[in-house]
């Protein structure tokens, strides 16, 4: 078994780490799988940024064939699709929702609340 001290964070490195996760799962059955198996992250960068990789991964997943859902709102966007047991997704919150989101929890250090005894 390989053991990995340090994190790689590179494409590679985390394509590498989920082939040794598949190998591991598959070879110790009493490791426990997350049986819903959905990986889901924010993209960082800017609005315009993540605009773009995401028009990138739909033009990659239509050219491998590969179904997946758009979301399009005034609040983020995203993609999601399944790949056998696994569902795999990214989004980015646009800029006005998370300012919207931030101006609201502006009051949050100001409020304190009375716990009942």
């Amino acid at each position: 078994m390989v053991i990995v001290a340090d994190r790689d964070r590179t494409r590679a490195g985390y394509i590498a780490g989920l082939r040794l996760l598949a190998d591991l799962l598959e070879d110790q059955p009493d490791i426990p799988y997350y049986e819903f198996g959905r990986m889901s992250f924010a993209l960082g960068g800017t609005e315009a940024e993540a605009a773009e990789t995401i028009e990138q991964a739909v033009a990659a997943l239509t050219a491998a064939g590969i179904e997946f859902d758009r979301g399009e709102t005034d609040h983020a966007q995203s993609v999601e699709f399944v790949v056998a047991g696994v569902e795999y997704g990214f989004s980015r919150v646009r800029d006005a929702a998370w300012a919207a989101h931030q101006a609201r929890q502006s009051y949050q250090e100001n409020v304190q609340v009375a716990v009942a005894c």
